[in-house]
């Protein structure tokens, strides 16, 4: 059995009927940080990045850019000492939306933030669809 946060880097809680008090079941604190964000208010590049800002509480200096994004993900375990990260997003369905292209970019870095946390750290980066 895969320990929680191995299956994959998006975990689709939709089908399942999994609601968002499970993940801390699934992933408990303080061993596991998660942050939550609504999707239905991320449509585009700006809106991920400033919700992802929050939720993650990265710095003031942060870019709003994608290598800033990669590089505050990397950095989560010195900000956070977790031994796992979770991005829920609530209202998963309408997340990016309005832009397949800034999607496709998301998952690419959350990705590569997720194989370097893993190497580095031993830590878990997931991405759970809510």
């Amino acid at each position: 059995m895969a320990l929680p946060g191995e299956e994959g880097l998006f975990l689709d809680f939709r089908a399942s009927g999994k609601a968002a008090e499970e993940i801390g079941k699934l992933f408990p604190p303080p061993s596991f940080f998660t942050a939550y964000v609504d999707g239905a208010k991320i449509a585009d590049k700006a809106g991920l990045m400033e919700a992802l800002a929050a939720a993650f509480r990265f710095p003031a200096y942060f870019g709003g850019n994608w290598d800033a994004l990669l590089d505050c993900l990397r950095s989560l375990p010195g900000e956070i000492p977790a031994q796992g990260y979770v991005l829920a997003v609530r209202g998963s369905g309408a997340f990016l939306s309005s832009s397949p292209k800034d999607l496709e970019d998301f998952a690419e870095i959350a990705g590569e933030a997720r194989s370097f946390l893993k190497d580095k750290f031993k830590a878990v980066f997931v991405v759970i669809l809510l």
